[in-house]
């Protein structure tokens, strides 16, 4: 199915109970999925520039002036739901933030951006971090915020799963075997947060790495200590 406007959700005037009816009839999230995807979505929000617009069968946003090839609709859904499965296998919201959030509120959204020239090739992994956050529409959470790039150990999953270890034959294994699956179709993986400051331990966790189509991943969220 080819991606259309009609596939496309502005978010701007949508209130929680019209986002979870939305995603409900377009995808096969459960409740606690989406009400976990809204909550990361509802508070990015907050500080966004502009209002990215939203795949409701994908659960992904959809970076400005760009629009997703028909395949991505489809590999992005399969990609959050593994991120969900895993999540529910380790017993946390947010795969990307792991099960050192001190809240399980937060899940994981699919994040479509496109191609993005990233400073020709070169130039810091933080600085093509801060240019993915301004093609969000993100950049104004790295306000008083410390930007971290992450290196994972069992890349190209997250560094949230550097010390899990499941048990072969468990659910958790086979889930995170699905996410390793799906994750090493991209190139050029880049792990990074954003840790706030004054928004309660706040931490935003991005993924994101070259497929068909351009670049594309992950984002989740999770809690910290302020001490």
């Amino acid at each position: 199915m080819a991606t259309t406007s009609a596939d496309l959700v502005n978010l701007s005037s949508m209130d929680q109970k019209a986002f979870t009816s939305l995603v409900s009839r377009s995808s096969k999230a459960s409740q606690a999925d989406i009400q976990g995807v809204w909550a990361t979505i509802s508070t990015l929000l907050g500080r966004a520039s502009a209002t990215p617009v939203f795949i409701p069968i994908s659960q992904a946003v959809v970076a400005q002036n760009s629009t997703p090839p028909p395949a991505v609709e489809a590999s992005l859904a399969g990609l959050t739901s593994a991120a969900h499965e895993a999540a529910t296998a380790i017993l946390c919201g947010s795969i990307l933030g792991g099960k050192s959030s001190e809240s399980d509120e937060f899940g994981d959204y699919g994040i479509f951006i496109g191609e993005l020239d990233v400073l020709g090739g070169v130039g810091s992994d933080e600085e093509k971090a801060a240019k993915f956050l301004k093609a969000l529409g993100l950049e104004r959470w790295l306000d008083n915020s410390e930007l971290q790039i992450v290196h994972s150990k069992k890349a190209p999953l997250p560094g949230s799963l550097d010390n899990v270890h499941p048990s072969p034959g468990s659910p958790a294994h086979a889930s995170i075997a699905q996410l390793t699956k799906l994750l090493s179709q991209l190139r050029d993986i880049l792990e990074f947060r954003v840790v706030t400051s004054g928004s309660g331990g706040l931490v935003l966790h991005f993924l994101l790495g070259v497929g068909y189509g351009g670049w594309q991943g992950l984002g989740g969220a999770s809690t910290w200590s302020d001490e």
